[in-house]
């Protein structure tokens, strides 16, 4: 009897020991099922980061080209604008001899003409750029402001014109906002 008490004992101890490695296993398997799915949670965090900076990344490459391109732009018109402005600043009627008085004035009248043309065609591309207008209403007889609040001379395609080059800025930014909207979303 003594025998089997020992034995019952033992197999005791055995069965205890047996359940002790049985908690240990289980609690490695929850810590290895925990591990998964913080792996799990890290690969899916990880793409859907990605995927958004890659967007927003190909969203700011556009808007910085666009914005370079807005830059050159005004470089080039400034640059023009300058150019312009030397050759009118260089017209002195006081150095013109009587005898080509004539021929000098021509000169002088398409070099103004020109730099208005170039001028003209220049500022609404300008406006639309900056979203404003270069020149601000004059009062006098040229700039006369109707009751409309546009000068005289102003055609529907002049206002219309300025308008949309008024309005762009703002139609892009909410444009913009809207995609970035739907990309944080």
């Amino acid at each position: 009897m003594e025998n089997i008490g020992q034995e019952l004992q033992q197999r005791q101890q055995e069965l205890l020991q047996l359940q002790r490695q049985q908690q240990e296993l289980e609690q490695r398997k929850r810590q290895l099922e925990e591990l998964n799915t913080r792996r799990n949670e890290l690969i899916h965090g990880q793409r859907e980061i990605r995927e958004r900076l890659l967007r927003a990344i190909v969203i700011l490459e556009r808007a910085e080209a666009q914005g370079r391109k807005e830059v050159e732009q005004m470089h080039e018109t400034r640059q023009t604008f300058s150019e312009q402005l030397a050759d009118i600043n260089a017209i002195d009627p006081s150095e013109w001899s009587p005898s080509s008085l004539e021929e000098e004035l021509s000169r002088a009248l398409a070099k103004v003409d020109q730099a208005s043309a170039v001028y003209a065609q220049s500022r609404a591309k300008l406006d639309a750029l900056r979203g404003r207008d270069l020149e601000p209403t004059e009062t006098g007889e040229e700039g006369a402001v109707t009751s409309s609040g546009s000068s005289s001379h102003d055609s529907f395609s002049d206002n219309f014109t300025r308008g949309l080059a008024f309005n762009l800025p703002l139609i892009v930014a909410l444009l913009l906002g809207l995609i970035l909207f739907q990309i944080l979303k």
